[in-house]
């Protein structure tokens, strides 16, 4: 498991809602990140939650009294003032509307006013949630810096389906994770694409190349966590798009993606074509499938458009960076392609080392005059390519 909340301290607020049971599973994936995790918890939160296994998990007193016989300390402006990160999962209307207003009755509400930032995911009924009372107060919570994790939808605790339920755990974890990246990369558009695209032979048989689209993914989940505004255009993968990305589109063929992608430039900043996009297409497909009892198949290709290039031409972009998946002479080729298609920069990759379907990679970001090596897993990667390209590196 990355670490990639190694030395965090997070207060977990947990309140009144039957996805309470659910803050125990959230508790210990940010511990497996390397977070240590305190929790704060509503009276009502307790119906739901035992108190001994939040103490157990955690490794630390349970805070669910704002006044204390058995202690001086007060702990919601000393937890306010020592934890990273304060997060309210799951937040229940009433526990909004509180912290909405400025009440401080309990250990999440008052521990609330003290901070006034953090991570507020919702968690109730499919009225409760629509009702323009509780509407304007996650609006309010906006506006004064806290980030919403919005709720699913799906069957709730009461039977009805719709919105309300406690966001996935996943989810709130990229949350978490995305909460603490620099924002180096706020007011810029990047577009990104990824995964493989496939040239159709006949209507069940495509050329296609093993992208699972994990770098290109990476890519624009690190891109949004450092403030971008991302457009993702993938070809068809089995992930799923990084959460709280407003633009993805989905595409099959290197035409499809070309028009995606000509379509989303205007005003792009950084374009980056991490997308194993194929070279050739048949030069015509058949109407039906091709039976195999039909004898010899002699199978015409021809060259598919280079969107790169098109894009590197049109100086439509600010920053224009490939990507080459090489088996040889990999610095010397990828150099070569930098050059011949006038890119800011390109990523380098030895493919021969397994890299495709990989959660881990290594690569070499070449520039004019400078080449820079990075290893690690592929979000790890993905940041430090960032990094580069948004200039935070020399």
């Amino acid at each position: 498991m990355e670490k990639t909340l190694d030395g965090k301290k997070i207060l977990l607020g947990i309140t009144g809602s039957i996805a309470a049971y659910k803050s125990i599973e959230l508790l210990r994936e940010l511990q497996r990140r390397g977070a240590d995790v305190f929790t704060a918890v509503t009276e009502a939160g307790l119906k739901f939650v035992p108190e001994i296994a939040l103490k157990t998990l955690s490794g630390h007193e349970v805070y669910k009294n704002v006044v204390s016989e058995d202690s001086p300390e007060i702990r919601h402006t000393t937890l306010g003032s020592t934890v990273d990160l304060f997060i309210v999962a799951p937040a229940t209307a009433n526990t909004i509307a509180k912290i909405a207003c400025g009440i401080a009755d309990n250990p999440v509400t008052a521990t609330a006013l003290v901070m006034g930032r953090g991570i507020i995911c919702p968690a109730m009924n499919v009225n409760m949630y629509n009702n323009p009372a509780t509407l304007k107060n996650i609006e309010i919570l906006k506006e004064r810096g806290y980030f919403v994790v919005d709720s699913d939808e799906g069957e709730l605790a009461c039977g009805v389906k719709g919105k309300g339920r406690l966001a996935d755990i996943g989810k709130i974890v990229q949350a978490v994770e995305s909460y603490f990246v620099p924002k180096f990369l706020k007011g810029k558009k990047i577009v990104i694409t990824a995964g493989p695209t496939r040239e159709y032979i006949d209507p069940v048989r495509f050329i296609s190349n093993p992208s699972s689209g994990k770098m290109g993914y990476a890519l624009a989940e690190m891109a949004v966590a450092a403030g971008a505004d991302v457009v993702l255009i993938s070809g068809k993968t089995c992930l799923k798009p990084p959460y709280n990305l407003r633009n993805f589109i989905e595409v099959e063929t290197v035409d499809e993606m070309r028009r995606a992608v000509l379509k989303n430039l205007e005003g792009t900043d950084i374009f980056i074509s991490a997308a194993a996009v194929g070279d050739f297409t048949p030069v015509q497909k058949a109407e039906n499938k091709i039976k195999k009892n039909c004898g010899e198949f002699i199978l015409k290709l021809k060259r598919t458009p280079d969107i790169l290039a098109e894009v590197s031409a049109s100086k439509k972009v600010k920053t224009v960076v490939g990507f080459a998946a090489e088996t040889e002479n990999i610095v010397e080729n990828a150099r070569k392609k930098l050059m011949e298609k006038n890119l800011d920069f390109i990523v380098a990759n030895d493919v021969k080392k397994g890299v495709f379907g990989s959660d881990k990679t290594s690569c070499i970001v070449i520039g004019e005059d400078f080449e820079k090596r990075f290893s690690g897993t592929k979000r790890e990667v993905a940041f430090s390519i960032l990094k580069v390209v948004g200039g935070m590196l020399n």
